[in-house]
């Protein structure tokens, strides 16, 4: 029976993934942060799940470190720390940043996203904004994305994985667990980018894990690593109402609920534990970058 549950959550979530790709990169939401989101999602989509991963990482910490650049309120991974913010919101120079970090990974694309850019500006009539989001998205977004994708791919490096290793979330699927998370909670534009970046660059890192499991060590299940290190961000940043303090009782439940079963086989204990115990490592390695500047 379970197998028949996983069989069939992998058929939908095919599905989904084939009728999203056909979708124009067009403004859905009205939030140009979440549209961006969307699209870096949907084009990585068509690269395989590892890779995959690291194209989304590279975004998502461009566009949060944009907005960290301008505003100030955490302590930056990738870029130097400016000697005081800037002032104001990072959003033009997130969409800026995640524009060229897309138009690196995907060139082909780049009049597709030259017209969602334009789109995005739309909504920020001052030709200040667009300026800065032309000039610093570029700066900005091009430093980090010289910085995460400097570590080698390890894509065609995973010795042992067999199918498990691209049975992970994919990059669509964990974004739209990180979106309902997210959804209904009071979190400001940079809170969110940061969830994202934050997530983003564990699935990254378990790929990377896993990739380098030598010979003679326990296999570990991808999809398991992916949830507990999804599980562990989520749950510290929620499940206290860390970043909602004050808010409802909804916006400080637990993100476990969001959460789709991640064991393929109830036979693959050994992949499953070891799966599980890596995804939570990463999880909290994870939660020591972008702390808030006190």
């Amino acid at each position: 029976m379970d197998a028949q549950i996983s069989k069939a959550w992998k058929i939908a979530v095919y599905i989904g993934c084939a009728l999203v790709m056909l979708l124009p990169f067009s403004p859905a939401r009205g939030d140009p942060l979440s549209d961006w989101n969307a699209i870096a999602a949907r084009m990585a989509s068509s690269s395989g799940q590892s890779r995959a991963a690291q194209e989304l990482a590279a975004v998502y910490a461009a566009m949060f470190e944009a907005m960290n650049f301008v505003e100030g309120k955490y302590v930056p991974r990738f870029l130097v720390k400016p000697p005081a913010p800037l002032g104001g919101s990072g959003e033009v120079e997130a969409i800026g940043a995640a524009h060229y970090v897309l138009a690196q990974l995907y060139p082909g694309q780049k009049s597709s996203l030259d017209a969602a850019l334009e789109r995005s500006l739309a909504a920020f009539p001052d030709w200040q904004a667009t300026s800065r989001a032309r000039i610093w998205g570029r700066h900005l977004g091009g430093n980090v994305y010289a910085s995460a994708l400097s570590a080698p791919d390890r894509a065609s490096n995973r010795r042992g994985m067999g199918s498990s290793g691209e049975s992970g979330l994919s990059g669509e699927m964990w974004n739209s667990i990180v979106t309902r998370s997210i959804e209904g909670r009071t979190l400001q534009p940079i809170e969110r980018a940061r969830i994202y970046a934050l997530l983003s660059l564990a699935a990254s890192t378990v790929y990377s894990a896993a990739g380098d499991a030598g010979d003679g060590a326990a296999v570990p299940c991808v999809s398991c690593a992916l949830g507990a290190a999804m599980r562990v961000i989520l749950e510290t940043e929620f499940g206290s109402g860390s970043l909602a303090e004050g808010g409802s009782a909804s916006e400080r439940a637990p993100a476990r609920a969001y959460f789709i079963p991640v064991r393929d086989d109830a036979g693959e204990s050994v992949s499953t534990k070891a799966g599980e115990e890596m995804g939570t490592r990463i999880g909290l390695q994870a939660l020591t970058y972008y702390r808030r500047i006190k």
